[in-house]
Formats: C-alpha cells, structure tokens, sequence
C-alpha cells in the first residue's frame, strides 16, 4: 500500500487489520500476565506463560510506534519505506510479539500433549492450529526484518545519503534480500517440523504464509495497476509462486528426522531456494526481470538455507518448554 504511494489517515483500511493484531495480542499476552499472578502464581508450569510475556512487550511497542508513527508523518511527510525510526519500532514489535505468540502456543500444545494440561471447552485441533498459524506470522515477520534491513531508499532517506547511496547500493541489497529470505524460510520449516512432528505441519505453514502473499501482495499490486504497467505479467506469476509449494509438499511428506545428518543437510539444500522464492516480494522482481540473476544467486541461497536449518534445532528448543521434552512426540 506505502510502496504505490497510497496515502492514508492512520485509520486507514490496511492499518485496522494491523492494529486489530495488536490489541488481539495485547489481550491474550495481559490474560497471561493475570494468570501468572492468580492460577499459575505458585506453580511450576509458569514458563507456560513466558511466551505471552515477551508479546505484551510486543504489544506495547506496537502501541508506542503507532502514534509515534502519525507523528512523523505530520511532521515528515509521508514515506514509503520501511527503515525509518518508527517503521523500526512497530517491526521489532511485531516479532517480539510474533515470537511470544509462537512459544506460547507451542508450550501450551506440549503441555497438553504430555497430559499436564486440559483444553477445556476448545477441542486439540485449536491447540494444533494455533502454532502453525503463530510460525506463519513469524516467519512474515522475519521476512519483514530482512526487508527493513535491506531498505536501501529508507536508510538513505532517514540518514540523507541522497541518489548516490541508493544507485551504488540498491542491487546488492536486493540480492542479499533474496538470500536471507532463504534463510528464515529454512529456519521455520525445520522448526515446524521439529516441534509440531506431524506430516502437514509444514506445508500448512507455506500454504498459509502463500495465500497471504498471493493475494494482499502479489494479486493486490496486480490488481491495482489492471491492465496498465506491469500487472498483467503481476497476475501471471501468481500460478507460478503457487507452484513453489510443491516442494514443500515433497519436503514435508519425505522428512521425518530433523537431527544434523546427511538426510537433513540435503533437504535443506533442497528446499532452500523454494523458501526464499515464497517469499512473494522480492522473488516476484527476481522472476519477472532478474532471471539472469538466479543461477548466480542459488550457491548463497543454498548456504542461507543450510545455516537457517542448521540453527532450527536450538531455535526450537529456546521456543518450546524444557519440562515437555519428547513428551511432546505424539
């Protein structure tokens, strides 16, 4: 919306989704904070809720940049990037708070896997849910990190570095912007897989995260400029992004081992450069005019990947609950 130059109020129609996740967030992540003083208040399971804990600081930094972001705005002018303080400020809030949302539900399923918690009124098929929807938005939000990072035109709008910085720089932050993608892409596979252990959790993830690609970004931008520009051959690479889900189909049904053995590195290898063409922004500028790009560029989205895969062990391990252990298996 920011990058076709849509001008909004802060109450504008893709703002309300935004800050209606917030103060969902807020809610369950204030909930916790009040069970951690009432029904967990002397007991052992209390890491249960450290997920919900880190989201409420989410949250509330989301409550600060929002404001904080109309003001610059009024004071600024209205920009189109990402890196700029306040831009910052909401990003890193949005991970935190996809983060804690991801500990926490994962927890709260191992718990009730290992028979140390009931899900009263909601069925297991919500508590299965809920992960693969909270890794979904995380992986989203790291791709959003890679992309604030890479932000060539908002760090040389909010340091001044003018027109030259962006020329010199702008292609080989584009590169890296492909390459990193496939490395969180690798990292939320590879922790699905670990922590959720069942076929389908995978792809689940990938159909979720596509579907939210292929239509608020790639078919939105498509259908904006119509049959003007660059949107019909937008609308033409939708099937085409779709269609690197396959892989993840493959990978998912195939996998069953997560440990670092020769299986998992040549499955990251693999599927390395589908997580980061599933990205759905920067890889619909690499198909559409960087093809030539591809080949020199899968050897580093490889090496991305494999490290993202690599480290998807301790990462998992950080996001679910140590007293669960293998418990959670089942």
């Amino acid at each position: 919306w920011h990058n076709l130059g849509m001008v909004e109020s802060f109450f504008g129609p893709n703002h309300v989704p935004l800050y209606t996740g917030v103060v969902l967030v807020m809610l369950v992540s204030l909930y916790g904070l009040l069970l951690r003083f009432t029904t967990f208040k002397k007991s052992d399971e209390r890491n249960l809720l450290t997920g919900f804990h880190i989201g409420l600081v989410g949250g509330v930094m989301q409550v600060i940049a929002g404001p904080s972001d109309a003001w610059w705005h009024e004071t600024f002018g209205f920009d189109p990037f990402l890196f700029t303080p306040t831009h910052i400020l909401l990003i890193a809030g949005i991970i935190l708070a996809g983060f804690g949302m991801v500990m926490g539900s994962i927890r709260l399923l191992q718990a009730y896997n290992a028979k140390r918690l009931t899900t009263g009124i909601f069925p297991r098929r919500w508590l299965q849910f809920l992960p693969i929807l909270a890794l979904t938005a995380l992986w989203l939000d790291l791709n959003t990190l890679v992309y604030t990072i890479t932000d060539v035109e908002g760090i040389a709008y909010t340091f001044q570095l003018g027109e030259g910085f962006v020329e010199q720089y702008d292609m080989i932050a584009f590169r890296l912007g492909i390459i990193f993608v496939a490395a969180t892409g690798t990292l939320i596979f590879f922790t699905a897989k670990k922590l959720l252990r069942w076929r389908g959790a995978v792809f689940s993830v990938a159909i979720i995260s596509a579907a939210v690609s292929a239509t608020a970004n790639l078919g939105f931008r498509a259908w904006i400029l119509g049959g003007s520009g660059d949107g019909p051959a937008m609308a033409a690479f939708i099937p085409l992004y779709l269609a690197f889900l396959i892989p993840v189909l493959i990978f998912d049904l195939l996998l069953k081992d997560t440990s670092i053995n020769r299986k998992m590195i040549i499955a990251a290898i693999l599927i390395s450069p589908f997580a980061s063409f599933l990205d759905g922004w920067n890889s619909l500028a690499l198909w559409m005019f960087f093809r030539g790009l591809i080949p020199i560029l899968i050897v580093p989205i490889v090496v991305a990947g494999l490290l993202g895969a690599l480290v998807s062990n301790r990462f998992a391990n950080i996001l679910g609950s140590s007293s669960a252990g293998d418990k959670s298996k089942k």
